[in-house]
């Protein structure tokens, strides 16, 4: 079987010929030009692809942009202004510091700004890339994260937003209810677009959101949008690189296909045997943990077959990436990992 081949066995719920392992492409993309990676293509490593099937563009709000060196740091502040408000952000050396949301005023602001947001279909943008693929690529076509997870997340932070949610719930739900209509039209699109597989960039945390804010904000989203997917025979997936036990007997309801990015402990809090007795019907594209790659080499080929026996007994229904960092010692590493891998069910 090609890379290819075997995600598509993969994504079937079938048995492959050898786990699939991957990385992302951008991730390659910081090294591209080793050439220790021609040799792991070779025996079987592939990249995935995030390409989103279409764009989103602001109309009536002014977008002020302005980076500064303040005490020998670099502050970047983006202003949206409209007509009903301004929210802003800052970042401090690349990292997010002001959210956008802080007040009641600035979640009406918002969800002014996003049904402003025009969404246009680009599916040529996915047939493009997978028509320039080769057989050890996938393409993944991405939605960004659902309307609670883009709150928590990006726009009022983990920090403020479940304050947020307990002193001023009504105003918080305009925006989500604004954020939800703008999922369901990229949702559609998504649908009607190329490409098998459709990610959810959740970067999910169960202790940030517990079962009953999960059952209530995210789930309906999943059950109303996933539907829409699964109908057009997509798989769906979603970025769960945390902590999922807190969440674990709602996922399991949940129409989620696939846990991408699990990590066992303790990075995440659930082992992989866990994992599989719990949901038992779900695909795993899982990492091996960032530790594990430092082992010794018959150390980490016995931590990836006891991985796979865990999650995969009977080879189905599990592949490995790289998503989160690239090991410092990937040349060596990654190699045994294939090696081993290519190994277990042959």
């Amino acid at each position: 079987m090609t890379f290819r081949e075997r995600i598509e066995a993969f994504w079937s719920g079938e048995r492959p010929d050898t786990i699939p392992y991957s990385i992302y492409a951008w991730i390659h993309a910081s090294c591209s030009d080793d050439p220790a990676w021609a040799p792991m293509f070779d025996a079987g490593l592939g990249l995935t692809h995030h390409v989103f099937a279409y764009d989103m563009d602001l109309t009536g709000v002014e977008v002020i942009d302005t980076t500064t060196q303040e005490d020998g740091h670099t502050v970047r502040r983006l202003t949206y202004a409209t007509s009903v408000g301004s929210v802003t952000e800052t970042c401090v050396d690349g990292w997010q510091g002001e959210h956008f949301l802080k007040t009641p005023e600035d979640y009406h602001t918002m969800a002014h700004i996003v049904d402003a947001t025009g969404v246009t279909p680009r599916p040529e943008r996915m047939a493009d890339r997978i028509a320039a693929c080769g057989d050890h690529e996938v393409v993944w076509s991405c939605l960004k994260r659902t309307p609670y997870q883009r709150m928590l997340v990006d726009l009022a932070g983990v920090g403020e937003f479940p304050f947020h949610l307990a002193d001023f719930p009504d105003d918080v739900r305009v925006l989500y209810d604004a954020l939800y209509r703008q999922f369901r039209k990229r949702t559609a699109i998504v649908a009607e677009s190329p490409g098998r597989f459709v990610h959810f960039g959740e970067n999910f945390n169960a202790n940030a959101i517990g079962p009953v804010r999960y059952e209530k904000f995210i789930l309906p989203v999943y059950e109303e949008c996933m539907g829409i997917l699964h109908d057009a025979g997509k798989v769906t997936g979603a970025h769960y690189d945390g902590r999922t036990a807190n969440c674990a007997d709602v996922i399991a309801r949940g129409p989620l296909d696939l846990l991408e990015s699990f990590t066992e402990p303790p990075e995440g809090d659930l082992t992989f045997a866990d994992a599989r007795a719990l949901w038992p019907d779900k695909l795993f594209w899982a990492n091996i943990g960032l530790s594990d790659y430092a082992l010794p080499a018959d150390e980490l080929r016995q931590r990836v077959r006891d991985l796979v026996s865990a999650a995969a007994p009977d080879g189905r229904r599990l592949a490995f990436e790289v998503s989160e960092n690239l090991p410092d010692n990937w040349r060596d590493a990654m190699p045994i990992i294939l090696d081993t891998l290519n190994s277990l069910l042959a």
